[in-house]
């Protein structure tokens, strides 16, 4: 059996190491291997986000597998994870797309992909493994719906452990309160939250159009001002909690109103709204200041005939699916067209 590896240089081996871990990426169950100048860690999942991610972190990483034999096994006795149980037990339902390998770990909470097809007494077995299987987890749900509704919010149902909802995520130095019932949050974009952190400077004023319960904004803490703007009251809610939380009363300014009937002005704008953000260009173009960025993740097209733009960078940053991806692009705004918008 081979194992997925990223083969970084031994200087930089420590950084992705730590890394890798607090983002339940590392695979415990081998050793890290020395080579020459190199140091091959194994990963327990490997997919575009991850090696975009990682290629930004370390300049260039090179991934290849190792056959496990090669690889020291670590002396803690050996536990099949989450993801063997599933390729071990359910090969066809995955290859039909009616169980995915990938699932989402928020604080102490996972929800998984399991479809309507799957019988009920196998989704809570499922359940209850997954519970066993990965760290720290206290309850686990399933999705049961795709993003919807005007607070873009999931139906997801209980299979086991705690009944809970609400849970302390961490990621990239800060902590936030979520609540997985009644706000939308995703923690594989917590990679696209670190890369517009590095990116955010001192006079910035950042808009944050959908800033659910902050992640975005607290990432953009470093900034003069951030206006975060959301139509859902239990996101702002839960906001102002992480607002206190992270120490941040005198840099965010917490919104609950339509985006579309507010009035503020900024130099760095995000627009997190995978599938939707099209229908908020016009507004996102009356917010942004002259020679502002726009972080957008939809197609660019949208902006080419209402300005004059230029595209910074583009970069895929997560999948809905193992076919559907989401390209996120920083769009720098020089001129603004009259009467478009």
């Amino acid at each position: 059996m081979a194992v997925f590896c990223c083969k970084v240089p031994i200087n930089k081996g420590e950084k992705i190491r730590k890394f890798l871990l607090d983002n339940n990426l590392l695979n415990k169950n081998y050793k890290l291997k020395k080579e020459d100048n190199f140091l091959y860690i194994p990963l327990t999942d490997l997919n575009e986000s991850i090696k975009n991610s990682l290629n930004e972190i370390i300049g260039f990483a090179e991934f290849v597998e190792v056959e496990e034999d090669i690889l020291k096994k670590s002396k803690k006795k050996h536990t099949i994870s989450f993801r063997e149980y599933l390729i071990n037990n359910f090969k066809k339902e995955i290859e039909k797309e009616h169980i995915s390998l990938s699932y989402d770990i928020i604080g102490d909470i996972v929800i998984i992909q399991v479809s309507d097809e799957i019988n009920e007494s196998i989704k809570k077995k499922i359940g209850n493994t997954a519970l066993k299987l990965i760290p720290s987890v206290k309850a686990v749900f399933r999705r049961k719906s795709d993003i919807k509704g005007e607070f873009r919010i999931r139906e997801l149902e209980f299979l086991a452990g705690e009944y809970k909802t609400l849970t302390l995520y961490k990621e990239n130095g800060y902590r936030l309160w979520v609540d997985v019932e009644k706000v939308y949050f995703s923690p594989r974009l917590g990679w696209e939250r670190k890369r517009i952190m590095e990116k955010v400077q001192p006079n910035d004023i950042v808009v944050d159009m959908f800033c659910g319960v902050g992640p975005f904004s607290i990432a953009c803490k470093t900034a003069k001002k951030i206006y975060a703007i959301d139509i859902n009251p239990n996101a702002i809610k839960l906001l102002k909690k992480n607002i206190e939380l992270n120490k941040l009363q005198n840099k965010i300014i917490p919104i609950l109103d339509d985006v579309k009937k507010v009035h503020v002005k900024g130099n760095r704008i995000i627009m997190n709204l995978p599938k939707y953000s099209h229908l908020f260009v016009d507004k996102a173009l009356d917010i942004v200041e002259e020679n502002g960025v726009i972080h957008f993740s939809d197609a660019v097209e949208l902006f080419k005939s209402k300005c004059k733009c230029e595209i910074l960078e583009k970069r895929i940053v997560k999948s809905y699916s193992p076919r559907e991806y989401v390209m996120v692009l920083d769009i720098k705004i020089k001129n603004k067209y009259d009467n478009n918008y």
